[in-house]
């Protein structure tokens, strides 16, 4: 009898633990939002209404040694975004701090967990 209910107790834990596992079409819906919340078109958007998150600044010119290249988008995206960044005086004022201009950033990412990388000259 003991041996009936530890199977049947083995049975319901691994299927829970089946079922508590996150799908692969979760997660790939997840990766589709990042990829698509750092689409040029969509990144000013996401640059203007940033607020209270941390953000990295990188320099574009440095990203060789890292080997992570950035392709930037064209002028008109690039101004886009920094009229963005213009626009959002608490990240203008963060940037300033850290004595960084607007017209300095050459392009951003938008992280998985929501936070901003900028590329500076």
């Amino acid at each position: 009898m003991k041996k009936r209910i530890s199977v049947l107790n083995l049975a319901i834990a691994l299927s829970l633990l089946i079922l508590a596992q996150p799908s692969a079409n979760a997660q790939e819906t997840t990766r589709k939002e990042h990829r698509r919340m750092s689409w040029a078109e969509n990144l000013p958007e996401s640059v203007r209404n940033f607020h209270g998150k941390r953000f990295t600044v990188l320099y574009y010119h440095t990203q060789h040694e890292t080997g992570h290249h950035p392709k930037p988008g064209t002028k008109k995206e690039i101004e886009a975004i920094r009229s963005a960044v213009r626009g959002n005086k608490w990240l203008a004022t963060e940037l300033r701090t850290k004595k960084i201009r607007p017209d300095d950033i050459q392009w951003v990412e938008r992280t998985m967990n929501g936070s901003l990388i900028f590329y500076i000259k």
